[in-house]
């Protein structure tokens, strides 16, 4: 049992003694409290001054140099310190405010320093391209796209939302089918849900691009893959109405027949 002279915390409803954890983990709770400290000293001296805009993101060797072995939480705490940048004095300021060049620097400045998260992607999707600003949506879609290339089978997923940010924040259906092929085209061993292969197919109706979707089904259809049931009949749904749409307007192209 721990003494009752020493501090404890409990674990899965047992007491432990601090004196408990192992050797490395002390260095590494010295720095979070240190970058803690840090960090609120600096937001002491914002809060009373003006705004301060985004500084440059400095080089991920740099940061890492830093924090030797515990670049993942050095990456968190800085996120968060992102995320505070739009607040002055208490007050959310716009994010018009925020350099986007700057803003998508540090997203991945800290990506690199931390490639398992997935929080950059999700920021730049979900927050910081929530914005009535064109230029501003496509510098995160950017942002989207190279994290995407970097770590598709971890970012498929802020990929698909880049395609609906095209599609209705920018209302840009090529990006929207351009952003969508990318996912179609990922190889198999990618494993995501068919319906983000299936963006492509809705991009092209969109597009009225209707020969193109219907050979993409016939593709899909007579390829092989394993394709469930429900999904099968969708396709098979979707190619029929194309067909019957082209065949009234004399444009019926010659493609394989589904199975």
């Amino acid at each position: 049992m721990a003494s009752k002279s020493f501090p404890v915390f409990t674990v899965k409803g047992r007491e432990r003694s601090w004196r408990d954890l192992p050797v490395w983990l002390w260095p590494l709770l010295a720095l979070a409290l240190a970058l803690q400290l840090a960090s609120i000293h600096y937001l002491g001296r914002v809060a009373g001054a003006d705004y301060q805009p985004l500084p440059p993101a400095p080089e991920a060797e740099t940061l890492r140099a830093l924090a030797p072995g515990s670049t993942r939480l050095l990456a968190s705490l800085l996120l968060i310190r992102l995320q505070l940048q739009d607040d002055h004095k208490g007050e959310h300021l716009n994010y018009r405010h925020l350099d986007y060049q700057r803003l998508a620097q540090w997203l991945l400045t800290l990506y690199r320093l931390n490639p398992d998260s997935d929080y950059p992607g999700f920021l730049a999707s979900r927050v910081y391209a929530q914005v009535s600003d064109p230029d501003r949506v496509r510098r995160m879609i950017e942002v989207i796209q190279t994290l995407f290339h970097r770590d598709p089978q971890r970012h498929w997923r802020r990929m698909t939302e880049a395609v609906l940010l095209a599609k209705h924040e920018l209302k840009d259906l090529e990006l929207a089918l351009s952003l969508a092929s990318q996912l179609a085209d990922l190889p198999k061993s990618v494993r995501m849900p068919r319906w983000a292969r299936d963006m492509k197919l809705i991009a092209l109706d969109d597009l009225g691009r209707d020969q193109d979707a219907l050979r993409l089904i016939a593709s899909e259809l007579t390829s092989g893959d394993d394709i469930d049931n429900d999904e099968r009949r969708f396709l098979q749904d979707r190619l029929l109405k194309l067909q019957q749409e082209l065949s009234k307007s004399g444009q019926l192209p010659a493609v394989p027949a589904p199975e």
